[in-house]
């Protein structure tokens, strides 16, 4: 994850509680009632904007909701600490438009479930989108579904100010690929700005030779073998480089670029540039494939690790293994040890210009799958877990290029199932296992998660 969740804490109850006590002499409202949940959730990997006392009217909820934006949280925990007048906080909820999770502790004292289900049934009355979580911080699964409604939150937040770069068209006929800039500003507040492939190379000419120099120095003392320093590496770089003063100048947070055929044919292949943009956990996309982007992009904000995209080279159900190969890009931080990555030249029965092109197979561990698409304009996800294995060196040569990245799964889910729901040649793997995120965050985007 790029940044940690920012999370907003409010404590409501009803007028007349803040002085009254029970039958039995105890004072209902406690400090030490909410001190346990909030001392729970700060001692999570959560930025946690905490308003200090309890709220029960609606200028006050409002005011502290103001508040919370200003802060730019990314979701409002309510803390539901009593019994609770509902519409006291409707209009502050409406007001802050971002996910709301209701939480309320199992005391007996407090008769807390009352309000948490009155403010639920409320907030649905209205059409207020938000969940509902009810236990003790202590308790199995609970701090766990609030800090994954928050990572997901986080998701929605940074989609709603994030742009795209959709530099070229998109090659190769992938019909998959193309956006509805408007369906993404409408749906998850992305915005799209459009340049083309040419400016990558227009950039790219300008960097001066010291630059182009230094870079490839670098390539040599990171990597396992690096091909001369001629005019196929020269532009490679030039490409990199063009890119990153495109991205800084135009402010793209990620980007898909049409490199097949156009720039690999008449210039060289984008393959360097996106592998290094890759490496320094950038998220870019070939035949500028958007909605690969953008299923990159959410694995980006839910995962630290390195990512890959890929074509779904085979899928052997006989042994069970399927085989992720890209043609020519991958983070070194893919492989198990970057001195085994490997620079080589592309093809040119791939590519006309050649270009410099990556060549690893992705280390063992967790993996999740994951890949965006439309079915008549609605957006559903596939999700599939599995493991990254190290594969046979035999394997590297059954696809005809071996000097490509490799990626060898083994998923815990059907493989009939995985197929009927590939609706791109293209998908993309984070390690960990991020389902149960993925799948929270698509409750949170509106989108139909697809579970293998």
């Amino acid at each position: 994850m790029t940044s940690k969740p920012k999370v907003g804490f409010l404590a409501i109850t009803w007028p007349g509680l803040y002085t009254a006590s029970s039958e039995t002499g105890q004072a209902w409202i406690q400090s030490e009632d909410t001190q346990i949940a909030l001392k729970a959730l700060q001692a999570t990997p959560l930025d946690v904007i905490a308003h200090p006392q309890v709220v029960s009217q609606i200028e006050e909820s409002l005011k502290v909701v103001e508040h919370f934006l200003d802060e730019d949280v990314d979701c409002l925990v309510l803390f539901v600490q009593t019994w609770n007048w509902a519409d006291r906080i409707l209009q502050a909820a409406q007001r802050f438009g971002r996910p709301i999770l209701l939480w309320a502790l199992p005391i007996p004292r407090l008769w807390s479930i009352g309000g948490l289900s009155v403010t639920h049934g409320s907030l649905d009355e209205v059409g207020i989108p938000h969940q509902v979580v009810y236990g003790l911080p202590d308790e199995p699964g609970i701090m766990e579904s609030i800090l994954r409604f928050a990572r997901a939150a986080h998701v929605k937040n940074t989609l709603r100010k994030a742009r795209f770069g959709s530099i070229g068209g998109h090659g190769m006929g992938i019909y998959t690929g193309p956006v509805d800039p408007s369906q993404w500003m409408s749906e998850f507040g992305l915005t799209v700005g459009f340049i083309d492939q040419y400016e990558v190379v227009a950039e790219g000419e300008k960097v001066n030779t010291e630059e182009l120099r230094e870079c490839y120095e670098k390539l040599c003392q990171e990597y396992g073998s690096v091909p001369p320093y001629d005019q196929v590496t020269e532009r490679s770089i030039r490409l990199y480089l063009g890119m990153e003063r495109i991205i800084a100048r135009e402010k793209f947070d990620f980007t898909g670029v049409n490199d097949m055929f156009g720039l690999s044919d008449n210039y060289c292949s984008m393959c360097l540039a996106q592998s290094r943009l890759s490496s320094r956990g950038y998220v870019t996309t070939c035949l500028n494939d958007s909605n690969g982007a953008l299923t990159a992009y959410i694995l980006r904000q839910l995962s630290e690790g390195p990512l890959f995209t890929a074509d779904v080279n085979l899928v052997d159900k006989k042994t069970g293994i399927v085989r992720l190969i890209d043609d020519g890009a991958g983070a070194i931080t893919l492989a198990q040890n970057p001195k085994d990555v490997k620079l080589s030249y592309q093809p040119r029965l791939e590519c006309k210009a050649s270009g410099v092109c990556t060549g690893l197979v992705c280390k063992p561990g967790r993996i999740t799958l994951a890949r965006l698409s439309r079915v008549q304009g609605v957006y559903v996800m596939l999700i599939a877990a599995g493991e990254a294995i190290e594969g046979e060196p035999a394997w590297l040569e059954e696809c005809g290029y071996p000097m490509w990245p490799h990626a060898f799964l083994k998923l815990d889910g059907d493989l009939d199932f995985f197929v009927q729901n590939l609706r791109s040649e293209y998908i993309h793997m984070a390690y960990g296992d991020l389902t149960d995120d993925l799948l929270q965050t698509c409750e949170l985007l509106g989108i139909e998660p697809i579970i293998c």
